[in-house]
């Protein structure tokens, strides 16, 4: 059974998120997700305007749920993720605009009103993902859910799926799970070995890195065939994204709206759209790159936070190194 992680839905923003993976000053180099798609596996994705306005940047859905035609969310914590991969901000003067503001995206509705979904649930969705990905043009794949993790990734089915999904071709972001900060509760899929296993950092509402440490909820590595992980971390503390109006998180978390169109929450959930934004801008920078490279760049290039591999993997992203990498490939 899969699920999705909530944590600490409490009050900061996306204009401190962004600054903090360093993606403005690779904003003024023109540089935002243009006509790169990222499939958003997840609860749905409402058509929000900073997604639909002044053009619609939803290019497909598909319903493995309730086989529906038309963006919906149900649940909220979809919308949610694709706000932080690619809201423009319009509705908010551009203060919560995301890594890949100009991003296109394909919603792929794998849970359920609830925040729940089975494996083959999960994986139809891959499945539909991947043979889509040339109509669509998708890159990267962004999955902020998961299971325990409790045997190899060669016997566990999503992850398996997931690394079917990298050897076609496209980044694959996954969330490496709330669980606790004990050693080895990394989660699945985020045990397979191609993923860009994203953790939560707390950039403590501050665009300064000295303050920034591991999210306490982060799950930490090493995985059951003692590989590390996470790779890396992003903002995850109390991210002011989009909302989903009359969605179930919606109506029970009425206190953590944000004027009329934003709503907060916290978890790897949060990081790893993040990522997913951060690595279709390196996409952009230079389309011929494989995940590998995509995937090498942000690792290398990532801020160190001084703790241990298993918490932080190579560190904090940093868009605007990991940018340089990709132009001089």
């Amino acid at each position: 059974m899969g699920k999705i992680w909530y944590d600490r839905t409490v009050h900061t923003v996306l204009d401190t998120a962004a600054p903090t993976v360093q993606a403005p000053s690779v904003w003024a180099e023109g540089i935002t997700g243009k006509d790169v798609a990222i499939a958003v596996l997840d609860t749905g994705i409402y058509p929000h305007p900073d997604l639909t306005m002044p053009k619609n940047r939803i290019i497909a859905f598909r319903d493995v749920i309730n086989n529906r035609d038309s963006p919906y969310d149900d649940n909220g914590h979809g919308t949610h993720v694709a706000g932080d991969i690619a809201s423009n901000g319009l509705q908010s003067q551009e203060m919560f605009r995301s890594p890949a503001p100009d991003a296109n995206l394909i919603g792929i509705k794998v849970l359920d009103k609830y925040g729940s979904g089975s494996t083959s649930e999960v994986i139809s969705g891959l499945t539909w993902a991947v043979e889509n990905k040339e109509q669509y043009r998708i890159r990267i794949l962004s999955m902020s859910l998961g299971s325990t993790a409790s045997t190899s990734y060669r016997d566990d089915p999503l992850a398996t799926a997931v690394e079917e999904v990298w050897q076609r071709g496209i980044v694959v972001c996954v969330a490496a799970g709330n669980s606790d900060p004990g050693e080895g509760t990394i989660d699945s899929p985020v045990i397979a070995p191609s993923a860009i296993t994203v953790g939560a950092s707390d950039d403590m509402g501050t665009v300064n890195l000295t303050d920034d440490k591991i999210a306490d909820f982060s799950s930490r590595g090493p995985t059951f065939d003692g590989l590390l992980k996470p790779d890396v971390v992003a903002p995850g503390i109390n991210i002011i994204s989009l909302r989903s109006p009359g969605s179930l998180l919606d109506k029970k978390n009425k206190n953590t709206r944000f004027g009329s169109w934003y709503t907060s929450l916290s978890g790897t959930s949060m990081a790893t759209p993040i990522c997913s934004g951060v690595s279709a801008l390196l996409l952009e920078a230079n389309p011929v790159l494989a995940p590998e490279n995509v995937k090498k760049f942000i690792t290398i290039t990532a801020t160190n936070l001084h703790v241990d591999p298993n918490s932080q993997g190579a560190g904090l992203i940093n868009a605007q190194k990991a940018i340089d990498y990709a132009r001089a490939y």
